[in-house]
């Protein structure tokens, strides 16, 4: 049963504020999804407390979990409506090949629906704006992190991957400040690893963007900005291609911030690095 249906069986069961928030969740349910407890509280015009309530009465952990039903409802209904490309030839639609490739467009196309547009905007500033942009990844997506990390040194400077086996770290871990963004790649259940880091980044005021497999990261309180990009029912390789093209997108908004700005670093960039190749292809060809 989707949580929309739900609440509709226990609607009558609910007090005079609770079904207010029942209401405002039905007929709002990505404004749920992006903004707290007590943001909806006050949108729908009751306490945060009767919110929270609201939860309990639908037999849920909290709201956390109520966010995460509204996730799963919107993904499962969009499947297999609207997103029918304009043009897939025969021969790879039938093929496993065709159908695994048009599934991971419409993953991204799903994912689309939950992402919250202020978010990304305040997010994209603060990278656009930091002193130095940090990126963390933990355990599989450390080559992600990797891969972000050499995309966004061909736009700006100062961009950093932290490497726990790194003697830099500490050094690092100290440079940061309230100007600093730090990108975490968290999709493991166990943060272990790097929680440290983590609240060590908190405390000294860093912009923290997590982009999560699950809105139940344990990131979730330390996180300045939350994208969770996955459901339970979504395995590793179903996220991936969301992933990238969530950090394609989420790079191009920081690019539109100032992008004469971005265009011409990135020619310079390109310049020097052509010089580079060009030396050490010369000197391969000295004899010595």
């Amino acid at each position: 049963m989707s949580i929309h249906e739900d609440i509709k069986k226990r609607f009558v069961r609910l007090s005079k504020g609770q079904r207010k928030v029942a209401q405002f969740v039905m007929d709002n349910p990505t404004t749920v999804i992006a903004n707290g407890a007590a943001e909806v509280g006050r949108l729908a015009n009751v306490s945060e407390s009767t919110v929270i309530r609201f939860c309990y009465a639908m037999e849920l952990s909290g709201y956390v979990e109520l966010q995460e039903e509204i996730r799963n409802d919107i993904m499962s209904q969009s499947v297999g409506t609207n997103l029918q490309p304009t043009y897939i030839a025969k021969k790879l639609t039938n093929s496993n090949f065709g159908k695994i490739m048009h599934r991971d467009s419409q993953h991204i196309q799903e994912t689309i629906q939950l992402i919250n547009e202020q978010q990304i905007q305040k997010s994209s500033k603060w990278m656009h704006e930091a002193d130095n942009i940090y990126i963390l990844g933990t355990c599989h997506h450390a080559s992600v992190a990797n891969w972000l990390s050499n995309t966004l040194k061909t736009l700006r400077t100062n961009i950093k991957q932290l490497r726990l086996d790194s003697e830099e770290l500490v050094n690092q871990m100290n440079s940061m400040g309230e100007h600093t963004t730090l990108i975490v790649l968290s999709f493991d259940k166990q943060m272990k690893d790097i929680k440290t880091i983590i609240e060590i980044a908190k405390i000294k005021k860093v912009k923290i963007i997590a982009i999560t497999g699950s809105a139940f990261s344990p990131i979730r309180e330390y996180a300045s900005a939350l994208f969770a990009l996955g459901t339970k029912n979504h395995s590793s390789l179903d996220i991936a291609p969301v992933l990238f093209s969530f950090l394609h997108a989420l790079i191009e908004e920081m690019i539109s911030q100032d992008k004469g700005q971005y265009e011409k670093y990135q020619q310079s960039y390109e310049q020097v690095e052509n010089n580079v190749l060009f030396l050490d292809a010369v000197r391969e060809k000295q004899v010595f």
